[in-house]
Parts: structure tokens; sequence; C-alpha cells
């Protein structure tokens, strides 16, 4: 018989002793105390103990662009600007960002800018978009809009014929793959899906719905009976509008922009707005759009106004850079609401896209970068 040292603890992770039992109760314990001490320390990773460096600092290569040194120089001023939820953090009830297809406008002097940090940041985590231009470019990728421009006014015929192109793809995909949403907006707006999410709760897709905020009200013009004025959501700022309204729209869409809108005019948002209004579609308001970016915010509305919704959807007139950080600012904000909730699977869910988005990412970057020209070698001094 072979004899061996085996205990039963040893046989299976899951077969334990009493004594065991107690062991590991003891552990799990003081790990919880040792977590629950850390959770507390660092509520916020970039608001709260901000003397303290995240990452230890090079000793060896000394860079501008570490965390700690962009953190102090870019990412706190946020912090005194803009809500800083710190848990209780929900998910959306009713969708999730697979049903929604985000639609942005953008041109080809925006290509290596503005577009380019939108699909860089928030948007590299999104499953379902178009980019809207008449140029084409497979690094974004772009869905071309024939003859549509490229200058201001280009924006009427970016939206009312590229949404034609985007209903004919949606027609072609098997029912559960079609989208239930679309969200307008430019290529400088910066978009916080997961909070955005949240507003389409208890909506029905399969009913007209237009869907926005930072509303304004403006006249139908053109060749448009009877005259009126309609309440329009802030294309900047962004606007949902659901598959039957889509639906509806379609076939009126080319006509609208051709024969009845006046092409001198630029104003996209309030002209789809009047589209849907001869529909019999008015606006359905909600909370958390803004028309401006943060500091501009803060400065225009009041922090009570501006922090009365604790959970934002959207930044408008954002520059690349600024793009940058913002989406920095709110991913750590997320963890930390997640950290702090214990949300584990939340945030394991959350860590895995983000990972994997920033992977994926990097192979596009590896295929469109030309990266700066390479130095001459440095070679010892005659002397």
């Amino acid at each position: 018989m072979l004899a061996t040292n085996v205990r039963l603890e040893n046989l299976h992770p899951l077969i334990y002793t009493s004594l065991t039992f107690i062991q590991q109760a003891k552990i799990l314990h003081k790990e919880n105390s040792n977590i629950s001490e850390k959770l507390q320390s660092f509520e916020s990773f970039i608001c709260d103990n901000i003397n303290i460096n995240r990452f230890p600092p090079s000793s060896t290569t000394q860079t501008n662009d570490s965390f700690d040194i962009y953190r102090k120089n870019t990412l706190e001023k946020y912090c005194g600007i803009v809500p800083t939820p710190r848990s209780d953090w929900k998910n959306a009830k009713t969708y999730t960002e697979k049903d929604i297809a985000f639609v942005i406008f953008t041109a080809a002097s925006f290509f290596h800018t503005r577009a380019t940090a939108t699909r860089d940041t928030w948007l590299s985590r999104i499953t379902n978009y178009y980019f809207l231009s008449a140029t084409p470019y497979p690094y974004l990728p772009v869905t071309v809009v024939p003859g549509a421009g490229e200058d201001k006014l280009s924006n009427m015929k970016k939206l009312f014929y590229g949404l034609q192109i985007i209903y004919q793809q949606q027609m072609k995909l098997s029912l559960t793959n079609r989208q239930k949403w679309f969200y307008i907006a430019g290529c400088d707006t910066f978009i916080l899906p997961h909070h955005l999410l949240k507003r389409l709760d208890g909506l029905d897709y399969t009913k007209p719905i237009l869907l926005g905020g930072h509303s304004g009200h403006h006249p139908c013009l053109g060749e448009i009976n009877p005259k009126i004025t309609v309440e329009f959501p802030s294309g900047g700022a962004g606007f949902f509008f659901s598959m039957k309204l889509l639906e509806i729209m379609q076939p009126n869409l080319t006509n609208f922009v051709d024969n009845v809108w006046p092409s001198t005019s630029e104003i996209s948002d309030v002209a789809l707005t009047c589209l849907a209004a001869q529909l019999g579609v008015r606006i359905t308001r909600q909370v958390g759009f803004w028309a401006f970016p943060p500091e501009a915010t803060l400065r225009g509305d009041g922090r009570l106004q501006f922090h009365k919704e604790a959970e934002p959807n959207n930044y408008h007139y954002v520059s690349p850079d600024e793009m940058y950080a913002l989406d920095e600012f709110y991913v750590n904000q997320h963890m930390d609401r997640l950290i702090k909730d214990r949300n584990w699977n939340e945030l394991v869910k959350f860590t895995r896209r983000f990972v994997s988005s920033h992977y994926e990412l990097l192979r596009k970057k590896r295929r469109e970068c030309t990266l700066p020209k390479v130095g001459n070698e440095t070679k010892l001094s005659a002397n």
C-alpha cells in the first residue's frame, strides 16, 4: 500500500475540515477589513488623497505623461466642476449598449482630430456606430454619404441621406440584429453611454419616439404647412429616436431635404424635429443633456442646476485633448462606484470590456500610424 502525507484539506479546494473553515473565515475577514480600509481611503481614485502618488514615479525614464502628473495637471480640475457620485451605481433597466446605434456627424477635416479622439475614447467601447461623411476613410470607418459635401451646410444631407442609408442597411439585418434606437451627435460630443442608456428606461422602441434635452424652440422653415414652431432637442447634446420613428420618417427623408427644407439652412436638429412633428411626434424631454463642455456648463447653468442630475449623458464642443481627459476621468469614476458598492460582477465585466477594447484599438493604431522618423546614431566625439 502506498503511504502518503496527503491531508484532507489538500485533496480539493472545496473539501474542508471544521478547523479549515475557521481559518479560512479568519483570513476572509482580515482581507475584507483590508479592502474596507482601502475603499474608505480611495473612494475617488482621482479626487481623494490628491497628494499621494497612485503609481511609483520612474527613477530611470522621466515623463510628463505619467498618470500622477496628468492627474495633477489635467484631471483634478473636474473634481470641483462635475458631479462626483461615489456609490449606488444602478444599471439601465430596459436596454443595453448593443441596442443602440450611435450616429456621428464628421467631416474630412476632422478625421485626424475630433473623429479619431471620439473613436479612441468612449466610442471604442461601443458595439454599433456609424460615422457619416462624404469622404471615405477606412480607419474610423466612415459610412459615405455621396454628394453631402463637407461644409457646415452638409449636416442636413449627412443626416437625412445618411439615415436613408442606415435604414436600408438595418433592413438587411435579421430582426434580432437590428438596433432599437439611434443616437445622433457630432464628433465633438463626449458621451457617457452607461448614463445615457438610463434615459430610455421604460420606453418602447416600437413606438415613434424622439427623445432629447437642453431643448429650444424654433419655427419650421420652408414649404411646411401649417407654419408651426417646434421644441427641438439640442443636436449638439445629441438626441435619440426609435426604430419606429425612423421607419415612418424613411419614406420622407430625401424629399424633405431636397424639396421642403431651405438649402441655405444647416439646423438639422430643427429640421428633423419638424419632419417628426408633421408625422405627429413631439419631443420627449429628458435630463442630463448638456450643450457645452463641463466648465462652460458650470458657468452657464450654475452648480445647482448642473449637479441636479448626478449622471450626465454628454458634453458638447469638446476638444480632442479634453475628450481623452474626460474619458479617463469618467472611466475611473465608474470603477470607483463599482468598487465602493462591491459590485464585483459589474466591475469585472466593465474591466474586461475596457481591456479588450484597448487592445482592439492598439491593433487599429498599428495599421494606421506612421511613427516619427528615427534620427541619426550618436557617436563618440573625436576628443
